[in-house]
């Protein structure tokens, strides 16, 4: 029986504002279809942060500059009564301007910016004006924040090099010793006085031997909480710490230390010091918001968890005495919950916040927790800053950052679910139909498939999945399948677990399962499916055109194929730990069995690879040796393109150019035109 929800058509009764919001696709069935230059040309909406007054809204605008090859981004402002006539852009310098950060008087904001060179906290007006440098640091500064009563500063910066360094480099070069680090990679916490909105010298508070990753100031602005690990090796992430400290010269007291690691997140006056963390040294447990209760000698006890109801991944925006507010996946979608507190504890069930009609994310609110601002998309209309009262939903629209869109035509795009052929187990999916689709038509499909795996794919604007233009495949004629197959997010901590010590097991079938649901209700034709994926979506298609030959072409994004040399491979070993259980050597047989490139001599289908030169997560090597294979045994056409310099995603804007282009080219070659290659 087929189960369909497909919100862009069920939203029209939500009232005026909200219908104008999804005008971008009421009429796209009339306009041109998109390409990959337009998914190029789209801006990125990110950071969005109230200032305390609730008066302003600032955010980040990200967008592509095609000819210098780089992101840039700038910081904007919007009045909180105002609307998309009135937003401000407050940057304009080429490169990278963000991380708005609100002064607590609300008379200015600052921001991080590149623009000389070494990343310093600079200052501007919201309505505009010229910025000022608010810190000279000898070394880039990382995050900061301001001090509640605004007298100081606290940054995050690296040392500089020591002379000893400088010394030994100059005669020894700078040679990567493996998990090793030097003195400049160490980050550091520091704090500044303010004087006429300009930052004094940073003095280091945090002392030798800690690698300070976030910190939060105390209500009266007299000690800072911070987290912080051993080292800065990624592999100390699952052993930090929270720290408190007093002042430069003070001790730097552990306060907590959860196994799986911690960090603070706020310091509220009534609530106390909350941190988050899952409290599981390795696995797929829910990341919960804690309260550090202190006993009457200053000690710490143990931490409280304050979202133990709520069964996802807790994300602090506010909290007060009375109540804690968070944001969270729920199935494809994402919303915003308040939770009552009354002494230190939950008091009562998390409740919806927002309506669940849409795709809710980068909630922010007031000082005082009157007005939340955030962003909403759905499947037709790409995200934009709305406002709300924190005590009733009455969202008002405050920008319209891709008014294009509304010229071109969208695929519809709903939720699927099915069963998994492995045990019933009920799997979702986000479906983007064709553009002008028709019921009862039968159309290619190809599947996106997310990494992770305790990735998520929702019911949000998906024009884009990185290497994967699902709106251009739209206008292709495709219909896309993006599966949350089990070990996703979204679903809850039971469900994300399902797919421990069994990755290219039922997980897989869960995808497969959804094909199979897609060509039963007349929406695929069978002999027209393809598959990709980045990261582990790479790795299940590596894996899945290993199992079966039903896909007339395959794009396989930085995925791992042999889990044996992955494992000392990646820089994170320990997902093996968690996702497969033994170490290679306990179990050679379980990592050989689940590796696609045991099965390599099965591969008939067109196969294109992409990955980053640089990719440190999944290596570069994992595409090499499959790609060496497949052309060795010489069963399946395939094509291997490394891009340079280019980490774990692909960030260069001309080769985004190029890794989308691959992919349209290669489904159109061997889905949609592959009678043009039979001499």
């Amino acid at each position: 029986m087929r189960d369909v929800t497909f919100r862009g058509s069920r939203v029209l009764a939500a009232g005026s504002v909200l219908s104008t919001f999804l005008s971008t696709g009421l009429f796209a069935q009339e306009s041109r279809p998109m390409t990959v230059e337009d998914v190029l040309a789209l801006k990125g909406l990110s950071q969005v942060s109230v200032s305390p007054d609730g008066q302003w809204v600032a955010y980040v605008v990200t967008g592509r500059d095609m000819e210098e090859d780089r992101q840039e981004t700038d910081v904007w402002v919007v009045p909180a009564a105002g609307g998309p006539a009135d937003v401000r852009q407050l940057t304009f310098r080429p490169g990278s301007d963000d991380s708005p950060v609100w002064h607590p008087s609300g008379e200015w904001l600052a921001f991080s910016s590149d623009r000389e060179g070494v990343r310093q906290v600079y200052g501007i007006r919201p309505d505009g004006g010229e910025a000022w440098q608010v810190t000279s640091h000898e070394t880039s500064v990382g995050s900061f924040r301001f001090a509640p009563d605004g007298a100081r500063l606290g940054f995050v910066a690296s040392p500089p090099a020591t002379e000893a360094d400088r010394e030994l480099e100059e005669v020894r070069g700078r040679p990567m010793v493996w998990d090793s680090v030097y003195t400049d990679q160490w980050s550091r916490l520091h704090v500044a006085e303010l004087e006429d909105e300009v930052a004094g010298e940073g003095v280091r508070w945090s002392p030798d031997g800690l690698h300070v990753v976030s910190f939060v100031w105390a209500p009266d602005s007299r000690a800072v909480a911070f987290g912080a690990r051993s080292s800065p090796v990624l592999r100390t992430t699952y052993y930090g710490a929270t720290y408190v400290q007093a002042g430069a010269e003070a001790e730097a007291r552990s306060v907590t230390s959860m196994p799986g690691g911690e960090n603070p997140v706020a310091w509220d006056e009534e609530s106390g010091l909350i941190v988050s963390g899952t409290g599981q040294l390795l696995g797929t447990y829910n990341r919960q918001l804690w309260r550090v209760p202190f006993g009457a000698d200053g000690g710490a006890l143990d931490p409280v968890s304050l979202t133990a109801d709520l069964d996802a991944n807790a994300n602090l925006v506010h909290i007060d005495g009375s109540r804690l507010i968070v944001s969270a996946a729920r199935r494809t979608g994402a919303t915003v919950y308040r939770i009552p507190l009354a002494d230190g504890a939950a008091a009562g069930p998390p409740g919806d916040l927002t309506d669940g009609r849409r795709y809710y994310s980068g909630a922010s609110a007031s000082a005082d927790g009157s007005v939340l601002a955030f962003t909403a998309e759905d499947g037709m209309a790409p995200p934009d800053i709305f406002i709300t009262p924190m005590d009733t939903f009455r969202p008002e629209r405050l920008t319209d950052l891709n008014p294009q869109v509304a010229d071109l035509a969208l695929g519809e795009q709903g939720v699927e679910s099915w069963p998994s052929r492995a045990g019933g187990e009920e799997i979702e999916g986000v479906l983007t139909l064709p553009v002008g689709y028709e019921a009862g038509d039968r159309v290619p499909m190809v599947l996106v498939i997310h990494g992770g795996p305790s990735g998520i794919s929702s019911d949000r604007f998906n024009a884009t999945r990185g290497a994967y233009p699902v709106q251009v495949y739209a206008g292709m004629g495709f219909a896309v399948l993006q599966p949350n197959y089990r070990g996703s997010s979204g679903y809850g901590e039971r469900f994300r677990g399902l797919n421990r010590g069994d990755i290219s097991g039922r997980d897989w079938v869960d995808i497969d399962s959804g094909v199979d649901a897609m060509v039963e209700r007349g929406i695929a034709d069978p002999e027209r499916l393809a598959v990709s994926g980045w990261s582990f979506g790479g790795h299940h298609t590596y894996w899945g055109i290993t199992q079966t030959d039903r896909f007339r072409a395959a794009s396989a994004g930085a995925g791992a194929n042999d889990l044996i040399s992955m494992y000392s491979q990646t820089d994170i070993p320990e997902f093996y730990h968690t996702y497969l259980g033994p170490k290679p050597w306990e179990d050679w047989d379980l990592y050989e069995e689940r590796s696609a490139y045991r099965h390599v001599e099965n591969v008939t289908t067109p196969l294109l690879i992409q990955v980053g030169e640089r990719d440190e997560r999944v290596p570069a090597e994992q595409s090499i040796q499959f790609f060496e294979a497949v052309r060795a045994i010489g069963k399946a056409p395939t094509s291997l393109v490394l891009y340079p310099d280019q980490p774990h995603g692909v960030r260069s804007p001309r080769l985004q150019r190029d890794l989308m282009s691959r992919n349209v080219e290669w489904l159109t070659r061997w889905v949609l035109e592959p009678e043009a290659l039979v001499p």
